[in-house]
């Protein structure tokens, strides 16, 4: 099978990061987070229940973060926050549209990240103040969903696993 995107100019560029988010088979949207060689660098368990909720572990199976969010208002919402419980980020989300979508994500540290793309094509962008932080990316069809993440290697990827789960849970949901 192909890899699942060409690699993009910030693969290519000084300061950015490559990782692989692939579905598992299982009743709680599990994924498994490994780098380009493969290697397991993370686990995202997501939960059974009526509010969607997941964990994001690292290769040591320890809890770096925990998302949990609530889809009975508008805008929906989802919350992360890292293993102590201190909330980190509050993603929230404008109008859906099939086109073009964005959401905003406000992080404990006073930032701002805007998510914007086409989230049903799971092919979209992360920004800090204009400029792309990460670039998730799912180009093409498989069995189970797989992305390409490439993102600032000042970005927690931990976080950045946080976010594409919220926004796949989103996307399923709708």
């Amino acid at each position: 099978m192909p890899d699942a995107a060409p690699m993009t100019e910030q693969a290519h560029a000084t300061g950015w990061k490559r990782l692989k988010f692939k579905s598992t088979f299982g009743a709680g949207r599990d994924f498994e987070v490994t780098g380009v060689d493969g290697t397991r660098v993370m686990f995202v368990d997501g939960k059974v229940a009526m509010t969607p909720k997941a964990e994001v572990r690292d290769a040591n199976d320890q809890v770096v973060y925990r998302v949990q969010g609530r889809f009975g208002g508008i805008p929906k919402e989802m919350r992360i926050s890292d293993a102590a419980g201190t909330e980190v980020a509050h993603l929230k989300s404008k109008f859906f549209s099939p086109i073009k979508s964005r959401m905003t994500m406000h992080l404990a540290d006073g930032r701002v990240l805007e998510v914007e793309g086409s989230l049903l094509e799971k092919d979209y962008q992360i920004r800090s103040e204009g400029q792309p932080v990460a670039s998730i990316s799912q180009k093409w069809v498989t069995v189970r969903d797989q992305y390409t993440v490439d993102f600032v290697d000042t970005l927690d990827p931990g976080l950045v696993m946080a976010i594409i789960w919220a926004i796949d849970r989103w996307v399923e949901r709708d």
